[in-house]
């Protein structure tokens, strides 16, 4: 199945792609919503605790993964993934509806919060979609579909931003706290319509309400690819949070006011949704098809190293911005499109139990230990300037080499089998059912 025309002719085809279709959607209005959240949370934190503050915010950030993740794996077992869907995004809404309140009391608690609950909740989302993606998706289907639907997310994240930048001095940043909360609420009801379309996946009887374990932890002991994929993400992330406080330090000493601050940011994120949005539709969907995943894989790392040099020779707003800029945008089109077709042959327990501990706690464990070690270092007298390229060039060094392993490993781990092929997304209940031959 080389083409989206093709993938249309059959009812697969076309039940397939109004799954994707309505995932999609959903994902416009999610990531719409996190963009209404991102950059007011952040701009209200530089407006209650000084740029050197962050990286503590940061470092409580695993804390609230593992307990988030922890409730999810336990709903998940309970109620099934569609439900679980829907109770993470209604308790998300929730969240922010009572941030929105609790940020006029004036204290500072509230903004500390809603930084670290902002820098967790939108990952253990993101996941979601993608388990669902992946248990829907065979894996000549992932390289057609994935591109295009991180598209519809980063059409999302173009538009909040595009009304961020628009709107933030004249609404107030706080506003769109309440704004990001009902953005929730489409993304749920097109979420659920696509569940009911595809069909929801279903465990294997070893695998049903969490027998394994609610996280299944197991998993990375035994799949390679899960575990180099987590150690991937750790390192990426490290780069990541390097670059971002790099970029705060001198987004501080370029904006003093708190709106003017928030409309830069929305400006900023709306040029990076711009770039990924472009990637995912055009660019990612012909490097899938055509190009080798470990190619793939090690040459963003590669791009990564270009822009740390440039930022370590030129330091600067712009180059700080740019290496930045580059990271979350492939980042959110080309890595992610590419990574997530390495979880398509695996069993429910790894899509949905064990992605959430490879790919959304080790990204946000990241962000906490490279925030420690920063904050330890300020407090033993600062850190240079120039620390921060140099070390995303040695990460981005360490990532390429781990690229190499991850490719050669896949395949190495467990797949649902039925009749000696692997069985995705409702095919599952279907074939349990009879339906599917």
């Amino acid at each position: 199945m080389n083409t989206l025309r093709e993938a249309l002719r059959t009812d697969r085809g076309r039940r397939v792609a109004g799954t994707i279709f309505l995932t999609g959607l959903s994902a416009t209005f999610l990531f719409c919503g996190y963009e209404f959240i991102r950059s007011p949370a952040e701009s209200i934190f530089l407006t209650s605790f000084r740029a050197e503050s962050k990286p503590y915010a940061l470092s409580c950030v695993p804390v609230m993964m593992a307990l988030l993740i922890y409730l999810y794996g336990r709903l998940l077992s309970a109620a099934g993934s569609a439900k679980a869907m829907a109770g993470s995004m209604l308790a998300s809404s929730a969240v922010f509806v009572l941030a929105f309140f609790w940020l006029r009391s004036g204290s500072r608690w509230p903004v500390f919060f809603l930084y670290v609950f902002k820098e967790s909740y939108i990952v253990i989302l993101s996941e979601q979609y993608w388990s669902f993606i992946n248990s829907t998706l065979k894996d000549d289907e992932g390289r057609i579909f994935n591109g295009p639907v991180a598209g519809f997310g980063a059409l999302g994240s173009l538009l909040g931003g595009f009304l961020l930048s628009r709107y933030a001095v004249e609404l107030r940043s706080e506003t769109f706290v309440l704004l990001s909360a009902a953005a929730g609420i489409p993304a749920l009801v097109l979420f659920w319509s696509a569940y009911r379309t595809g069909g929801e996946p279903v465990p294997t009887p070893g695998e049903e309400r969490g027998r394994q374990g609610h996280l299944h932890l197991s998993i990375l002991r035994e799949n390679r690819t899960v575990l180099y994929i987590a150690l991937i993400i750790f390192t990426a992330q490290a780069l990541s949070t390097l670059l971002d406080l790099r970029f705060t330090q001198l987004l501080r000493d370029a904006f003093t006011e708190q709106d003017g601050r928030t409309a830069f940011l929305g400006g900023f994120w709306m040029k990076v949704n711009i770039f990924s949005f472009s990637m995912q539709f055009v660019l990612a969907p012909l490097l899938l098809r055509r190009a080798r995943t470990r190619w793939i894989q090690v040459g963003i790392p590669l791009v990564h190293a270009v822009t740390c040099s440039f930022l370590l020779m030129h330091p600067g707003i712009f180059s700080a911005g740019l290496a930045y800029l580059l990271f979350k945008g492939l980042d959110y089109s080309i890595f992610r499109a590419s990574k997530e077709t390495l979880y398509i042959p695996f069993s429910y327990d790894t899509r949905y139990r064990a992605k959430q501990v490879a790919d959304a706690f080790s990204y946000r464990l990241s962000r906490g230990v490279t925030s420690v070690a920063v904050s330890v270092l300020n407090a033993a007298g600062g850190v240079p300037a120039a620390a921060y390229a140099s070390a995303g060039l040695l990460f981005s060094g360490a990532w390429a080499a781990l690229a190499f392993p991850l490719t050669s490993s896949r395949g190495s781990g467990s797949v649902i089998q039925a009749g000696g092929y692997p069985v995705y997304g409702a095919e599952v209940a279907e074939r349990r059912k009879g339906i599917v031959k």
